[in-house]
């Protein structure tokens, strides 16, 4: 490993001493879309980070999990690199308390939050990443309980053809293409992408596909957007769950579809949305292959001379789908701006371990026939709301409401105003109070297997929200300051008692998370002038506090947070075509996890990580070398999954126009 590591890092140092091209940009204002209609940052009277264009395709990253785990106050809990699964949270909370959307679109899984960054887009696909902190029901719903992190695919401009391949230690190997295609009034995009690896450890290998297709039609006041698209995944599942049965393996698919439609009036913009989402998953807790178990002719499995227990009647099969509508309506008046709007979701699950027992068997689609749903659920939701924006002078308010009703649980408000004072058009200081709530995953309520005991009892988590803060804009930087306070009840956890090596799900019964941050972007050159050799640089650090503390329980999640968060990206000036971005990110996680040697619990240990990126770029093409992990840090982020250390790649891009 020694030689391209010490190759690459000699290619990053010899870029400074290269010939010098300009490359300068502004801070430009863009739109964010964190309330019932699009606001202005300067206009908001909330704290979204926005992750554009420029800094996704300059980050030394291959997906979004990895452009995530450097960004503000974002914990991403790894179980696999390259996006192999990942739990994502925002402000110590837990991966099912964060809802994942692509272009407005819910994607959180019913099943299990683990599932919820399946996303069928290629990193070049992504025009920008909207990163809502703070609870957001009143604005996305009950998934929206600490926040909400918005995918936005790039709209395709004119006819394009754009590729990439990379290749790297492990086995690794990621190769992608993408075709847009644009018209007068109507334009097209598609991508696929294929990639894998061997694995940095036993049993950590993984292969995926992704296909995505985007259309749009401009018909004057009338706008339509369709999405669709595939990911298929299986991977070796080292440790995921439990450290009892090490040899996992997990295999899933997701099929996704949305319809947007939006017409303008001279005062009214209506928006109506359409989804469907279905997903497969095959989970193995004794992997099943030709280095691994051998299922029998009496359906046991072997390998060698192991043969499981009798209890293990096969693998865990489970199907879930969720589809729904939201209706919007935004009329803007004398007074401000009023939105009113209706939503339905409904959510399925087939599984032969998740459910009420089903009447008779179903088959599951492409497996063997011995493999049978032999359970179902299903819960609907509709809600309502309300929500006005006005400005007065220097004030800006937004406050509403939303009414939800739920088949399996009882109807619930939730609350909120958002107020902000612009000083003057550097100053802007705001204020924020709202009310969060989740439901229960399917696991949550009914898994029983693998050390790990799900319950029917559990009530629904509900929040109260507080933040104080500012912003400052200037033209050569953007950035906050807040603090903020969640004051959780009900909070579902999986926590293991007296040392068992058993983990049950169960409601803790009020956890309050305190916090501050601090969060900059400072464009160099407009600062120091272009001949500075920094262009850019963005910096983060993030404090979090509980006042519970796993008193007589080990907790899997609600208590395991990262307390200290620093971040920085920094992008060099581009030299001869030459530039290096660079990553890092300082976290030092409370909590611990049950150490499978020496059975107990041990705390986690901070860790430091450093992505580093070369590019040389020629015209339209591009080649880089790229190390993740550069000092090589020994580290887990849940239970006993082992993460890879030092990783190097080169690979390169093309566009053809």
């Amino acid at each position: 490993m020694k030689t391209p590591v010490i190759a690459s890092i000699g290619l990053l140092i010899s870029s400074f001493s290269l010939g010098q091209t300009n490359d300068t940009t502004q801070l430009k204002e863009f739109t964010i879309t964190e309330k019932r209609s699009a606001k202005q940052f300067d206009q908001s009277a909330r704290v979204v980070t926005t992750i554009d264009k420029k800094e996704i395709e300059q980050a030394p990253v291959q997906t979004v999990d990895e452009l995530l785990e450097f960004a503000l106050n974002v914990d991403v809990k790894q179980r696999g690199p390259y996006n192999v699964q990942n739990d994502i949270s925002l402000r110590g909370a837990t991966f099912e308390q964060t809802l994942i959307l692509l272009n407005g679109v819910k994607l959180s899984d019913p099943q299990t939050g683990h599932h919820n960054m399946n996303l069928p887009v290629r990193l070049e696909d992504i025009s920008r990443i909207e990163i809502l902190h703070g609870g957001a029901s009143r604005i996305y719903g009950t998934s929206a309980f600490a926040g909400a992190i918005n995918i936005i695919t790039e709209n395709a401009e004119e006819n394009t053809v754009s590729g990439s391949v990379t290749g790297g230690e492990y086995g690794f190997y990621q190769a992608g293409v993408t075709a847009t295609t644009a018209f007068e009034n109507h334009s097209h995009r598609i991508s696929a992408s294929k990639s894998g690896s061997d694995g940095y450890i036993d049993n950590t290998d993984f292969e995926r596909t992704n296909l995505f297709w985007q259309s749009e039609i401009d018909l004057n006041r009338l706008s339509l957007m369709a999405n669709a698209g595939f990911m298929d995944k299986g991977f070796g599942a080292q440790n995921f769950y439990t450290s009892a049965f090490p040899r996992q393996f997990e295999k899933t698919r997701t099929y996704f579809s949305s319809l947007t439609a939006e017409y303008d009036f001279d005062k009214t913009h209506i928006r109506l949305r359409s989804y469907y989402r279905q997903h497969h998953d095959r989970f193995e807790l004794y992997r099943e292959g030709i280095d691994y178990y051998q299922r029998t002719g009496n359906g046991r499995f072997v390998m060698g001379n192991d043969t499981v227990p009798s209890w293990y009647n096969g693998h865990n099969y489970h199907q879930t789908a969720a589809y729904g509508s939201d209706l919007n309506v935004a009329h803007t008046w004398k007074l401000g701006e009023t939105s009113v709007g209706v939503e339905y979701r409904k959510e399925e699950i087939y599984s032969n371990v998740l459910g009420h027992d089903l009447a008779e068997p179903k088959p599951v689609p492409r497996e063997p026939s011995y493999a049978q749903f032999t359970q179902f659920d299903e819960r609907e939701n509709y809600s309502a709301y309300i929500e006005h924006n006005f400005k007065w002078k220097d004030l800006f308010m937004s406050m509403g409401t939303m009414y939800n009703i739920n088949s399996q649980f009882d109807d619930e408000w939730f609350p909120g105003v958002d107020v902000s004072y612009e000083i003057n058009k550097h100053f802007q200081p705001y204020a924020s109070w709202s009310r969060s709530l989740r439901f229960p995953s399917f696991t949550n309520l009914y898994y029983e297997g693998g050390n790990s005991v799900g319950s029917l009892t559990l009530e629904p988590e509900k929040s109260v929200n507080y933040e104080l803060g500012t912003k400052f804009v200037s033209s050569w930087f953007r950035g906050h300051v807040a603090a903020f306070r969640r004051e959780g009840k009900n909070l579902i956890d999986w926590i293991r008692y007296n040392n068992s090596d058993t983990a049950y799900a169960a409601n803790i019964t009020e956890v309050n998370i305190n916090g501050a941050e601090l969060n900059g972007f400072f464009n160099i050159h407009k600062l120091l002038g272009e001949d500075f050799p920094v262009f850019s640089v963005r910096a983060g650090y993030t404090y979090l506090m509980a006042d519970t503390t796993s008193r007589n329980f080990e907790s899997s999640y609600v208590l395991d947070f990262l307390q200290h968060k620093a971040d920085l990206a920094l992008t060099s000036k581009e030299y001869s075509g030459f530039q290096l971005t660079a990553n890092a990110s300082y976290q030092d996680r409370v909590g611990g996890y049950r150490n499978a040697e020496e059975m107990r619990e041990t705390p986690f240990d901070p860790v430091f990580l450093t992505n580093l990126r070369l590019r040389y770029r020629y015209k339209q093409i591009s080649l880089y070398s790229e190390i993740s992990n550069l000092f090589d840090q020994d580290y887990v982020d849940i239970g006993n999954v082992q993460l890879p250390g030092r990783w190097v790649k080169i690979g390169f891009r093309f566009i053809i126009r």
